[in-house]
C-alpha cells in the first residue's frame, strides 16, 4: 500500500460544463400531470409538484458560483493510492483546528450523498465557541467513485479495501496514528470494518445509521417506541422502498449511465431518496440541487452505484450475529427518519456501546438535517471519550 503527496486542488468546472448542464435540464420532456390521479403524494415515486419545484429552482435560482464558494471555504486534495490491482485518486477535504488538543476525526458519506454532506457541520466542529468545547482536526473523503475520487478497476473492491484505504489515509498519509470517525449510510458499514479491522488507529466510532443482529434475550414487548419505529421503518422499506437496491446491485452499470445522462434524470432520482430518507419538515431542496449538480459535473454517478454491486450483501449480512464486532467504544444517534436504525439491545451486541441518544428530528442524512444536534452529538461522545481511549 502506498499514497502519493497530497495535491492541493480547486473544485472547478468550467462555464459550458454548467450552461450545458443548465440547457440539458431546460430541454428534458416534462409531463403536465402525473400519470394516475393518486390520493397518497409520494406512493409512485417522488411527487410531481415537487419535482416539477425542483426543476423550476434549478433553472431558475441555482447557482454553481454559490455552490463553489462553499466548496473553496475548505481545503480539497487529491492523493494518488496503489495496492496491488487497485489503483485511485482519492478527493478528501482537510480542516485542521487551530487548537493543538483537537481531536482527529474522519466524517463518511454514504449514497446519494457526497462529501459536501457535512458542509453544514465542518466549521462548528473545527472552530467551537469556547476553550472548553472539544476541536477536531476534520477530515472528509469522497468515498472511491464519488465526485472526484475514482473508482478501482478490479472487481469485487468493496468496503473493506475502502476501509483499509481510508484507515491508511488517516495514519500514514495524513499523521494520524489514532483518531475517530462518524459514518451514516454506507460510511456505517465502512467505519464497521475500520472499527473492526483497525482498533489500534479507530480509537472511537460514531454512527447515525446502525444494521444489527436482534438480541434474542430481549422481549420485542420491551423495545421502546423508537425501537418499533426503526423495525416498522425497515419493514416499509423493505416492502416499498427497496428497488433502486435491487437494480443497483444487480444491473448497476445500466441504471448508473442511463440516469448519468441528464442532470434532470438525476434531480428526480436523487431527489426522491433524499426527501425520502429525510425529515420531511427538515429537508432543504438546496440540498438535493447541490448534491444532484455535483453527481452530473463530476460524471460520477455511474462509478456511485457499483458500491451496491460490489457490497450489497455485506449490510443485509449485519444482521446475523457475529459480524463486524466492534472492539472500541462506539455511540449511536437515533434520529426518527433513520430508515437504518435497529433497536438498542440489538446495537448493544455488536460491541461497547458507550454513547445512544434519542432525537425528535431528523432522518437519514442527519448533518444537512439537524446539523446542531449532530455536532452536539460527536461533541459529547468523542469529548467524553477521546482522552480515555488515546
Amino acid at each position: 500500500m502506498s499514497f502519493g503527496k497530497p495535491q492541493s486542488i480547486q473544485v472547478k468546472f468550467s462555464n459550458d460544463e454548467i450552461q450545458n448542464m443548465l440547457n440539458l435540464s431546460k430541454a428534458a420532456p416534462f409531463p403536465d400531470k402525473a400519470p394516475i390521479d393518486c390520493d397518497t403524494p409520494w406512493k409512485l415515486g417522488i411527487d410531481y409538484q415537487y419535482l416539477k419545484n425542483l426543476k423550476t429552482k434549478f433553472e431558475t435560482e441555482w447557482s454553481w458560483e454559490t455552490l463553489e464558494k462553499k466548496i473553496a471555504k475548505y481545503d480539497n486534495y487529491l492523493i494518488h493510492y496503489e495496492n496491488g490491482a487497485d489503483v485511485l485518486d482519492l478527493h478528501y477535504v482537510h480542516v485542521k483546528s487551530s487548537r493543538s488538543d483537537a481531536i482527529p476525526l474522519m466524517l463518511l458519506h454514504g449514497w446519494p450523498g457526497t462529501f459536501f454532506d457535512f458542509h453544514k457541520v465542518i466549521d462548528s466542529l473545527v472552530n467551537p465557541p469556547s476553550a472548553e468545547t472539544p476541536a477536531f482536526h476534520v477530515v472528509v473523503p469522497s468515498l472511491p467513485g464519488y465526485f472526484l475520487s475514482t473508482l478501482s478497476r478490479r472487481d469485487g473492491f468493496g468496503p473493506h479495501d475502502i476501509a483499509k484505504l481510508f484507515n491508511g489515509l488517516m495514519t500514514e498519509a495524513l499523521g494520524y496514528s489514532k483518531y475517530t470517525a462518524q459514518g451514516g449510510d454506507w460510511g456505517s458499514l465502512i467505519l464497521r470494518v475500520m472499527a473492526s479491522t483497525y482498533p489500534e488507529s479507530v480509537s472511537l466510532s460514531h454512527y447515525n445509521m446502525f444494521v444489527a443482529p436482534v438480541d434474542p434475550n430481549v422481549d420485542p414487548s420491551t423495545y421502546s417506541e423508537v425501537d418499533k419505529r426503526y423495525i416498522s421503518k425497515f419493514q416499509e422499506f423493505s416492502k416499498t422502498g427497496n428497488g433502486y437496491y435491487v437494480i443497483q446491485s444487480t444491473k448497476p452499470f445500466t441504471i448508473g449511465i442511463a440516469i448519468a445522462s441528464s442532470p434532470f434524470a438525476i434531480i428526480t432520482y436523487i431527489g426522491e431518496k433524499i426527501h425520502g430518507w429525510s425529515d420531511p419538515n427538515l429537508v432543504d431542496p438546496q440540498d438535493i440541487l447541490d448534491t444532484s449538480a455535483l453527481y452530473y459535473l463530476s460524471r460520477s454517478f455511474p462509478t456511485s452505484v457499483m458500491m451496491y454491486n460490489q457490497a450489497g450483501l455485506e449490510f443485509l449480512n449485519l444482521r446475523e450475529p457475529g459480524k463486524l464486532l466492534i472492539k472500541n467504544k462506539f455511540g449511536f444517534s437515533a434520529f426518527p427518519f433513520e430508515l437504518g436504525g435497529a433497536p438498542r439491545s440489538g446495537i448493544a451486541t455488536v460491541g461497547p456501546l458507550a454513547y445512544y441518544k434519542e432525537h425528535t428530528s431528523g432522518g437519514h442524512f442527519a448533518a444537512l438535517d439537524v446539523p446542531k444536534e449532530f455536532v452536539e452529538d460527536l461533541r459529547e461522545f468523542f469529548g467524553q471519550n477521546w482522552r480515555k481511549s488515546s
